[in-house]
């Protein structure tokens, strides 16, 4: 995907790295200085798998080729935060997928992955100069933004339902039972769930108000993998919590972070948003009503055969655990802190106790 390779260090960015990133989608561009305005690192709290830098960039005269001065470096900083392959699942997003979606992500300059080094860089628009903000599950979503939200879910899945393209050019997407994330998931994941929950009395705590062990989830967890990776399929975001996505003035919701798109059903990306994005008595009150109105967005975009209602919750109820188990039990304390952490878990755990998930997922 390209020869450039990131340093783990912000310092020793360069004008002339970040020129040779630019260059491929901005031929002319000219970077001649740049600054580093801030930056985070994965554990830091505020940056999770990822580190991050926002750099202003200053361009030789008439070589900006367009591009804003204010940019966000997406990389690896100080040590990666994730396995290669969900950093080179996201640049594949923006260098072959972003640009014929009309849906509300960021805007992307460059997209590169060195496989020798394991490095990557995505250098894309700065969203706070659009005046946007980003949540996490000590609030929740308005009405508004969930419906802009669901309609760009809705029209991200009607544009790939059942596409042919998952046996062409797409065939690299993993699936829930197949390649990718869900090799690392199979083979790793019950374990590091263990080490998360030996490190965790909370996370104990809700296995124990569950009242299921861990195997148990886990074995639930694959036969929801099973019904995830049944037809219609579509090309999903993948990791849609709360925490993924930001508010724009006027109402506005957008997606962030595309390192688990992959291809499965509708549910996946709708029921975790619905799980963390809203509080618990609003997602009882709204869920059904939310979920019927982005099926009638599916509708409006082209898919002829919609699911029913019934059919849809009953997948709804079936899909839960995911969030639950690989959301955000899997995941480190210090990813996002205590706060943040147990704020999502307690919605999850409620959710799965509201829809009696175990008992749709009973042979």
């Amino acid at each position: 995907m390209g020869s450039v390779v990131f340093p783990r260090d912000a310092a020793q960015l360069t004008p002339e790295l970040l020129t040779a990133a630019l260059s491929e989608t901005r031929p002319g561009v000219l970077v001649e200085g740049l600054q580093i305005v801030e930056q985070a690192h994965c554990d830091s709290g505020s940056a999770s798998t990822a580190g991050r830098a926002v750099l202003d960039l200053a361009y030789a005269a008439g070589r900006d080729a367009g591009l804003p001065r204010r940019v966000v470096l997406k990389t690896v900083l100080v040590r990666p935060g994730a396995p290669q392959t969900m950093y080179q699942n996201e640049v594949r997003f923006y260098r072959h997928l972003r640009g014929e979606l009309d849906i509300e992500t960021p805007r992307a300059y460059a997209s590169l992955f060195d496989a020798a080094s394991g490095s990557f860089g995505i250098v894309m628009e700065d969203l706070r100069q659009r005046s946007a903000r980003f949540p996490n599950a000590t609030g929740a979503m308005s009405e508004v933004e969930m419906t802009s939200l669901l309609g760009h879910l809705a029209t991200l899945h009607a544009r790939f339902w059942k596409s042919p393209r998952f046996s062409r050019d797409l065939a690299w997407l993993w699936s829930p039972r197949s390649g990718g994330f869900h090799d690392l998931l199979h083979g790793a994941g019950l374990e590091v769930i263990r080490q998360q929950l030996q490190q965790s009395e909370y996370k104990q705590q809700l296995l124990v108000r569950l009242g299921r062990s861990l195997e148990e989830l886990w074995t639930l967890l694959w036969r929801a993998q099973a019904i995830l990776d049944s037809q219609p399929r579509t090309l999903l975001h993948g990791d849609t919590h709360l925490g993924n996505t930001y508010l724009l003035p006027g109402g506005g919701a957008g997606l962030l972070d595309w390192q688990l798109m992959n291809r499965g059903r509708w549910s996946h990306d709708v029921t975790y948003l619905l799980m963390t994005a809203l509080d618990t008595e609003t997602r009882r009150k709204r869920e059904r009503d939310l979920i019927a109105q982005y099926l009638e967005a599916l509708h409006a975009r082209g898919v002829k055969e919609v699911p029913d209602i019934e059919s849809a919750l009953l997948l709804h109820r079936q899909t839960a655990i995911w969030g639950f188990l690989i959301g955000w039990m899997i995941c480190p304390t210090k990813n996002y802190g205590e706060e943040i952490l147990c704020a999502n878990l307690e919605r999850l755990t409620a959710t799965l106790e509201d829809l009696d998930t175990f008992a749709a997922l009973a042979e």
